[in-house]
């Protein structure tokens, strides 16, 4: 593949990356502003289960696929491909079935865990998805193998729209009809389910429409060899158990942290945990034994026992019993609760009255009645949902080149390595990783200067959640270079023919990453989770750099290094100065508060980012040879920016000029 090639393929994998990613932050910011960030941290734990479940589901069969679809066509054997694609396809439709089964009957337990039993909806109204993305991702595999790219594209982007239109219209629809926010925030889970249900739909159409094409194709192959189950589900696994860890590293991270947050930033004697028809109850850190299971009223509202919750909470609870009411006491909490009336508190109602359960004497009362108290816990509630919803979204704006990179270098330096062509596994290993650097640092440290007007603008805050939110997001995407750096060098070694080289690693970095949490949580709370997912990244990415180099000496920027490094510390400077200039004269501009973010993030990309690319080839952090590698667009902008001055020509160009 000549290098064009593989710049122009990473081309279409970024621009489908980036559609993608787009629609995907797109979905979160209407979300958070409906939902808030603790209806963000119940969409976050149902998502990220699933998402998990979804990489083991299809235990990267999809990859392996498209390689065996591509090998057989390659050679005429479209029969044996043909084989290999059905066996896929039952594999996925008899595991997305076992998942589905699987989520619904852990969703409680799962919640109960996490201490966010309101969850449990949720995963239940995400679970359907699993029927069909296994399916969806065999296909894709299979269009891929035969380097037709089409279906993959598009149905990805419908898959988005719907998901989108779904998860930001369902949940405004439960709510205006009187639904509490769980059962929102399960309307917004659902949108994965009419993703699928689009992404299938244009799946079946090209498999349809190139349906006789193939059937002509495999009814000329007179000679074929008849492949068991055995023999292809055999050389499948085998090559996709590897690729399946690799794959699960971040949603890994992601499951981990939607786990052990609430339970690592939560106080013992704060912790509450309840699941629906189970009696066992964690409440006020105590593990009980409730008269009745917890029920649902009209639907949407959790009821729990009274009492038995008041005295885990150590409560006073006293009753009139004359007049059907009860006075409750927690410090400096007072409540009267009047029986068959709704219940508040601190002028808030919670969706329920204080009532008997039926066909008992046991008075019961919201949840929400009982978490509202918990202040740490709803702090950590908050703090897990800027995490999820804002944080998560962002950090994964950087990396879409790095998928990219990741996916289009291994069949580069695949072919040059089956070539023994050692210069060129060099030369291309050392390209992607320095393409990753120039350009995912650049998006990762603007994030990161920028994140305060960038979560001004884009989502929901109070006075109180303003710098937290931002620290939360710059910190997280500060991250994302070690991440970029992670996923290509993966990918190179994939390429080399070493995909249990990143499995291991991946093993290592999940290992650090666990522990990070529980030695850190305690020490720095929410960054402290955050350093320890750096923390993991750095890892994997310092092994998989050390054994590329044994099979090649990188040569990522070589002496380019102090210019990249001055170019970075450039954008940093300009960024945090206009954020500082920002904090100066946003009080004496008679301008909407989200307006000003909007130009202020649009000034710091503009200034930032600018000055950074010119300095990148001033101070020789990039070579101008490298140029001629770019895209034809890319190349002509250059070209026309050379002739002010604005940038180094190219050597060619001077050395035209001497003769």
């Amino acid at each position: 593949m000549s290098k064009n090639s593989f710049l122009k393929g990473t081309l279409i994998l970024t621009v489908a990356a980036i559609v993608s990613r787009v629609l995907g932050v797109g979905q979160r910011v209407p979300l958070q502003h409906i939902m808030g960030n603790d209806g963000m941290t119940l969409y976050t734990i149902s998502y990220n289960v699933y998402s998990m479940l979804l990489i083991i589901a299809t235990l990267g069969v999809p990859s392996a696929l498209s390689k065996q679809i591509s090998e057989y066509t390659a050679v005429g054997q479209y029969h044996e491909a043909h084989q290999t694609y059905k066996a896929a396809r039952n594999f996925a439709l008899v595991t997305g079935v076992v998942m589905f089964l699987f989520m619904i009957v852990i969703a409680p337990y799962y919640a109960e865990y996490a201490l966010a039993p309101q969850a449990e909806l949720a995963i239940k109204a995400i679970a359907p998805a699993m029927l069909l993305f296994p399916l969806i991702a065999i296909m894709r595999g299979y269009f891929q193998g035969q380097q037709f790219m089409q279906p993959t594209g598009l149905s990805q982007v419908m898959e988005q729209i719907l998901r989108v239109a779904t998860a930001v219209a369902l949940p405004l629809i439960l709510l205006h009809y009187g639904y509490n926010k769980d059962v929102a925030v399960a309307g917004a889970s659902f949108g994965a389910v009419m993703g699928s249900v689009a992404a299938v739909a244009v799946m079946i159409y090209f498999y349809k429409k190139h349906r006789p094409d193939q059937k002509k194709r495999v009814s000329e192959q007179k000679n074929y060899k008849k492949l068991t189950y055995r023999q292809i589900y055999g050389k499948m696994l085998r090559l996709s158990l590897p690729i399946t860890i690799s794959a699960m590293a971040v949603p890994l991270l992601y499951f981990i942290d939607s786990s052990t947050s609430l339970r690592l930033l939560t106080p013992q004697n704060e912790r509450i945990s309840v699941t629906l028809k189970h009696t066992d109850a964690i409440i006020g850190g105590k593990e009980i034994t409730l008269p009745i299971a917890p029920y649902l009223y009209k639907n949407n509202t959790t009821m729990i026992p009274l009492e038995e919750a008041s005295v885990a909470m150590g409560a006073d609870l006293v009753w009139d019993k004359n007049h059907q009411r009860a006075f409750y006491e927690r410090g400096p909490v007072k409540a009267t609760l009047v029986m068959n009336q709704p219940v508040v508190l601190n002028g808030k109602t919670f969706g329920g009255p204080l009532q008997l359960a039926a066909g008992t004497d046991v008075p019961c009362v919201p949840l929400r009645f009982f978490t509202e108290q918990l202040h740490a816990y709803n702090e950590a509630v908050d703090t897990v949902g800027i995490l999820g919803g804002s944080a998560q979204s962002l950090a994964g704006l950087p990396i879409i080149l790095a998928i990219a990179l990741s996916s289009s270098i291994i069949p580069v330096v695949s072919a040059a390595y089956s070539r023994r062509d050692h210069a060129e596994v060099q030369r291309m290993s050392s390209m992607a990783l320095r393409v990753a650097l120039i350009t995912g640092v650049p998006a990762a440290l603007y994030l990161t200067v920028a994140a305060y007007p960038i979560n001004g603008l884009l989502f929901k805050n109070t006075d109180a959640t303003y710098l937290k939110a931002a620290f939360i997001i710059g910190s997280l995407c500060i991250g994302t270079i070690f991440q970029i750096m992670m996923m290509t060098s993966s990918g190179i070694l994939q390429g080399l023919g070493r995909t249990d080289l990143p499995m291991r690693h991946v093993i290592i970095g999940v290992l650090v990453k666990l522990a990070g949490n529980y030695v850190f949580a305690p020490l720095f709370g929410i960054y402290g989770i955050i350093l320890a997912t750096s923390l993991c990244f750095i890892a994997v990415m310092s092994l998989n750099i050390r054994a590329i180099n044994q099979y090649t000496k990188l040569a990522i920027l070589g002496e380019r290094w102090r210019g990249f490094l001055l170019s970075s510390l450039l954008l940093s400077v300009i960024g945090l100065g206009i954020i500082w200039l920002g904090f100066t004269v946003q009080p004496h501009l008679p301008i909407p508060e989200r307006l000003f973010f909007g130009l202020e993030a649009a000034v710091i990309g503009a200034c930032s980012l600018t000055a950074y690319a010119l300095a990148l080839f001033w101070l020789g952090g990039i070579d101008v040879h490298d140029i001629r590698y770019f895209p034809n667009v890319a190349q002509k902008v250059y070209r026309m920016l050379s002739r002010y001055r604005i940038v180094p020509a190219y050597v060619e160009e001077q050395k035209s000029h001497v003769n």
